[in-house]
């Protein structure tokens, strides 16, 4: 039997994940600046009372949507073996090559309503030095935790330095791809940039294969 304790859990829970559900929509369609507690409401059935009470203001709202996001991104990774991408793609061992590995994660992580937010949220930072300052540790944290489920065995420092760089390059890239959009609106254009960009970082991953021994 489900105790009133839990059923007052779980009803916080279904209203935090509304609000920032709501959040998100906001910041696709509106933009960082338009994100407004107002707007927010709009999209949902919550009171200015609860919304207050799980998120007291519009930066604690965007760090929880921040959380939620990221948590995501982790998530679909840890949904398959680790070091299973991008390596298992440039050998062939997984399904599909690289570049149809980076195609699914534009179409389905990056551009997605979460994904456009989250750029967003990141461009945001920029000028607004209160949010930057409660986000960049979540971010520097959530890099670190890609960085190790990403790496393949057996590197030394140095190999270890230059794989981290090419992970970081390869999501710095695809990332950037939701700006490229504005400057093409073919979407099998922006598909062929990725697909380019994919046998540009090919080698650099195939040698961090060498070096791992994988």
């Amino acid at each position: 039997m489900v105790s009133k304790l839990d059923k007052k859990k779980q009803r916080g829970e279904n209203t935090r994940k509304a609000l920032i559900k709501s959040t998100i929509d906001c910041l696709d369609r509106l933009g960082y600046a338009e994100t407004s507690i107002n707007r927010v409401l709009e999209g949902v059935d919550v009171s200015r009372g609860a919304l207050m009470h799980h998120f007291p203001s519009k930066e604690d709202l965007v760090i929880g949507t921040v959380d939620f996001l990221l948590s995501r991104i982790l998530r679909h990774y840890q949904q398959e073996s680790p070091n299973s991408f991008p390596f298992a793609q440039v050998t062939h061992s997984g399904n599909g090559t690289l570049a149809d590995a980076l195609v699914t994660y534009w179409k389905n992580i990056i551009d997605t309503p979460e994904g456009r937010a989250f750029s967003e949220i990141i461009m945001a930072t920029r000028t607004d030095k209160a949010l930057s300052l409660r986000i960049s540790p979540k971010l520097e944290d959530w890099n670190e935790q890609l960085n190790q489920f990403f790496l393949p065995p057996g590197l030394d420092e140095e190999a270890i330095e230059d794989v981290t760089l090419t992970l970081l390059i390869w999501r710095s890239f695809i990332r950037g791809m939701i700006f490229q959009q504005e400057f093409h609106s073919d979407p099998d254009y922006i598909e062929k940039i990725i697909r380019k960009f994919a046998m540009i970082m090919e080698p650099h991953l195939k040698l961090a294969q060498t070096q791992s021994g994988t």
